[in-house]
């Protein structure tokens, strides 16, 4: 509790634990838990499992039992995926299961929409020799016993131009398109989306006709869908920018409705990582590596995008980040600042981040927070704006 607020969100934070390009090492590393009240003040964060190395993305189940998290193993030659039972009177985690995912670097996972499987995307750094790297492989999912023995996996042949970042393919991010069957997988070292019909036994089937192509060198790194799957959003991170696509109209893909470019900034490079819509499509937030910022944009009902600010992360390279469903509060990793931040978000006025908590935590690389119901009670962020 804070100040005798209820928590309203269960929120856990993974960590790195080994020295990185971009980060120090961490003195004491695992999944740690947090909870946010309703005037978006965090709690102190607890250790609740520091069984795992290395947590590079994690996600939860709808109902809010499971939880999932990518993380290496040292002296292992593939990541791994963990599952845990989610204890959510209290926010502790139980281990179930974990399976390794055939490639390196699993950097993104996401869920199927029927909830029976869970897809993991490996990025598979240059350098590899004799290691596994796969693109992407499906795991058969339960609330009761975790994950199963995967049920396809598919690889990606390719590079791009730019060597030093594009040597070979890498699949940065997984997600289903909403309303459909469809596996949408950003490949950064191939300047492409790859796009897979998903069965119901848990089997991929390239679509090669529903590809989408980039420029070289633009390297796409995050998805995100409107809730109808009807637009897509695509941020690019080696040439810094954000594209919107219409999928509604279009049998097969087409140039995007919209280009932004993203400047630099602070006499730095702007590097992008995560992305988030807000659940009307109006809005989407940009982290910012490099200048450390979050980009704000206004989405038009047509698809354009235009800036609507440019904000402090709190800290030092933001990697991941969440938007919560009501849209009045995102939460950030710093990887490198050491810290979480939270910052609250007027619904007159997007492109303004007002922070409202900081947590200090060491290499802060992952968020997942537990899904909230709406039809369990009114949101009470909506109370504090």
């Amino acid at each position: 509790m804070i100040d005798g607020a209820k928590p309203v969100f269960h929120v856990y934070l993974g960590t790195l634990n080994h020295h990185t390009p971009l980060g120090d090492p961490a003195p004491i590393t695992g999944i740690f838990a947090t909870s946010l009240n309703a005037s978006g003040a965090l709690s102190p964060g607890r250790l609740v499992d520091q069984s795992l190395n290395d947590v590079i993305w994690m996600l939860t189940d709808q109902a809010g039992a499971v939880l999932y998290a990518t993380f290496d193993i040292a002296n292992s030659d593939q990541s791994h995926v963990a599952a845990f039972r989610i204890h959510p009177e209290t926010a502790d985690l139980e281990f179930l299961t974990s399976q390794p995912t055939g490639g390196t670097e699993a950097s993104h996972a996401t869920l199927s929409a029927d909830g029976r499987h869970l897809l993991v995307a490996n990025y598979n750094p240059e350098g590899l020799v004799g290691r596994p790297d796969q693109a992407v492989r499906v795991f058969p999912v339960s609330a009761s016993d975790g994950l199963g023995a995967p049920t396809d996996t598919v690889r990606h042949n390719g590079s791009g131009p730019r060597k030093d970042r594009q040597a070979r393919a890498h699949p940065h991010c997984v997600l289903q398109r909403p309303n459909t069957s469809d596996i949408y997988v950003a490949d950064l070292g191939m300047d492409r989306i790859f796009v897979y019909g998903l069965s119901k036994d848990g089997q991929l089937t390239h679509k090669p006709d529903c590809d989408f192509s980039f420029p070289a060198g633009d390297g796409p790194r995050h998805i995100v869908f409107s809730n109808d799957g009807a637009r897509m959003f695509v941020v690019c991170e080696l040439n810094a920018k954000v594209l919107s696509y219409d999928l509604a109209n279009a049998a097969v893909p087409t140039n995007p409705i919209d280009v932004f470019a993203i400047s630099d900034a602070r006499g730095v490079d702007a590097q992008p990582s995560g992305i988030a819509l807000s659940g009307a499509g109006d809005a989407l937030l940009v982290a910012l590596r490099g200048c450390d910022e979050i980009l704000s944009l206004h989405v038009s009902p047509d698809g354009k995008l235009t800036q609507a600010g440019r904000s402090d992360s709190g800290g030092k390279t933001p990697r991941d980040m969440k938007l919560l469903p009501s849209g009045s509060h995102l939460i950030v990793a710093n990887q490198d600042g050491a810290n979480v931040s939270v910052f609250s978000i007027s619904p007159d006025d997007i492109g303004t981040l007002t922070k409202s908590a900081s947590l200090v935590i060491d290499q802060p690389m992952a968020i997942a927070v537990l899904p909230y119901d709406p039809s369990a009670t009114a949101d009470p962020f909506k109370e504090t704006l």
